[in-house]
């Protein structure tokens, strides 16, 4: 067996060394991503293509080494590893380059997390290896470019790999929730809705811990592992209610969820275009969204619609064929009956005011409400809250001075107002069409004698084939309702640029920017007394970050 050349294997060593360190930073770049595609392989692989986010800068690096070695420019067997070594900080550059370039929401490392980053390293560590025992020359360069370009998938087949175990860990913990929720037996209240369920979750919540101990999913969680750890973690016996935000990212997804925390209520605040891409059809959205419905009706409890929100037709189908306990909440318009009806909704700078009108044995009964929370759409909500309290059997009176306290919701057509400060609408979280046109509406309550109307918006996301034709509609009305509009990234939703364009005063103001940070400094250095300042949406890294290996 021929000696091995110690120089070679030392040049050699060192080189994996570098480049694992290089292999483990760029694993986490790209885990970053993965993990805002929730884990979801085909959405990542979509962006990854979209955005062209392979290697370069160090694959030309190598190549260039390549034709290097294959010219015959050499001195020993360690050239090109010595060579490749040389043209790492290249890699090093471009994965600092891309982190600057996604601070928005930076990698959570969670305990999954770790475990997909641990495996991936190890994979590619071993690939490195392979390569360095079992190639020479110009084949172990070429064998290295491939590795750089087979990154991300290693990062899939780690996930892969890891699945058997995750399935068992989810089942484990999934399996703890249900028995604790069985142990305890809280009066379960699940929501749902392809918007409205966050807003009227919280402002449910407000009005039933107002009476007993409620515990609400906080924020926007509203999957099987985040209800799951909810209950595990923060559902205690003395918690007389538990309200669960149920989200659908498929058909079966809301039965399943029903599955871990069974309903005694269901609500169904809307179904509408939002996560259209995951669903092509809203018949799709419906049908998702009311098997929320079945599960409550299936255990005998009452299931509030916002009839407002539903495609009529499709609701009227679904009460004649699937009989239960439903209770319809609806404004003056309603093509029903409602069991709460709206009426005389007003917005102005201190918040919302409406009129419910309950039905009774004997007629109805009105009542009018006055929360400090803003958006016209927002009646809906507080009445889909009211008509869930109603059912539970608070008075309207409690519930009146519950809403008089509301809190606004973060992210979510939350205004703040100070001194010689603009106004500011910050709509960031989950934009979508209702709410997005509700925002532009309440500019001009909040707009001083002289300000402006300044709207921020890199527009919405997850519309599918609708992305186009809601841009165009919601850009004409930003036209007519807007003084100065700052998009960003202006590429991804041009229809929103022509349908501004179409409809605006003259004067008003259309300004491009490639990332959200670049507006808001725009805002911070022009907004004055007396402006209202809209955010309407702020885009995870997915879609603003420009990545670029």
């Amino acid at each position: 067996m021929d000696a091995i050349d110690p120089m070679l294997a030392a040049v050699a060593a060192l080189f994996v060394a570098l480049a694992a360190l290089f292999a483990r930073e760029r694993g986490q770049l790209y885990l970053t991503f993965f993990q805002q595609e929730e884990y979801d392989a085909p959405r990542f692989l979509r962006w990854l293509r979209e955005q062209r986010a392979w290697d370069r800068a160090l694959t030309w690096a190598l190549v260039a080494v390549a034709v290097i070695w294959a010219l015959g420019w050499r001195v020993g067997a360690e050239t090109p590893f010595v060579l490749m070594a040389v043209a790492l900080p290249l890699g090093f550059w471009r994965n600092r380059a891309v982190r600057r370039g996604t601070r928005k929401k930076p990698l959570v490392k969670t305990q999954r997390a770790r475990r997909i980053l641990a495996v991936y390293q190890t994979l590619a560590v071993l690939a490195l290896i392979a390569a360095v025992l079992t190639t020479t020359g110009l084949v172990a360069v070429l064998a290295v470019i491939a590795i750089v370009q087979l990154l991300p998938f290693m990062l899939l087949a780690a996930d892969g790999l890891l699945k058997p175990f995750e399935t068992r860990v989810k089942a484990r913990y999934r399996a703890e929730a249900v028995d604790k929720l069985a142990r305890l037996d809280p009066h379960v209240i699940a929501i749902t809705g392809s918007y409205g369920k966050t807003s009227t979750k919280h402002i449910l919540a407000h009005i039933l811990s107002s009476v007993h101990p409620t515990l609400a999913t906080p924020g926007s969680v509203n999957t099987e592992m985040g209800i799951t750890r909810v209950i595990r973690e923060g559902l205690e016996d003395r918690h007389r209610y538990f309200i669960a935000e149920m989200g659908a990212y498929g058909p079966g997804s809301i039965a399943r969820l029903c599955r871990l925390a069974p309903p005694k209520l269901a609500a169904i605040t809307a179904v509408g275009w939002a996560h259209y891409e995951r669903f092509r059809t809203v018949e799709a959205v419906f049908h998702a969204k009311f098997e929320m419905a079945d599960a409550a009706i299936a255990a005998g409890g009452p299931v509030v619609v916002n009839a407002d929100g539903v495609p009529a037709d499709m609701l009227r189908t679904r009460l004649a064929d699937h009989p239960g306990d439903y209770v319809l909440v609806g404004g003056p318009d309603s093509p029903f009956d409602p069991a709460i009806r709206m009426t005389d909704v007003a917005q102005t700078a201190d918040g919302l005011t409406l009129t419910i009108a309950e039905r009774t044995a004997d007629g109805r009964a009105t009542t009018t409400l006055i929360a400090p929370l803003y958006g016209l759409h927002q009646a809906g909500n507080i009445a889909v809250a009211v008509a869930i309290a109603r059912r539970l059997d608070l008075p309207m009176e409690t519930i009146k001075a519950a809403l008089a306290t509301a809190p606004q919701t973060r992210h979510r057509l939350e205004v703040t107002r100070g001194p010689n400060q603009p106004a500011i609408i910050d709509d960031a979280y989950n934009s979508n069409p209702v709410g997005f046109a509700s925002a532009l509406d309440l500019m001009d309550v909040l707009k001083g004698d002289d300000g402006r109307r300044i709207l921020l918006t890199p527009g919405m996301v997850e519309l599918g084939a609708k992305h186009d034709e809601q841009h165009l509609a919601l850009g004409r009305r930003a036209g007519e309702t807007v003084d100065v509009a700052l998009v960003v990234t202006p590429d991804r939703i041009p229809t929103f640029l022509d349908g501004f364009n179409e409809t605006r005063a003259d004067g008003a103001e259309l300004k491009t920017f490639a990332a959200q940070a670049e507006a808001e400094a725009w805002v911070k250095a022009n907004a004055r007394a007396g402006d209202v300042v809209l955010f309407e949406n702020n885009l995870p890294d997915l879609y603003e970050a420009r990545v670029r290996f």
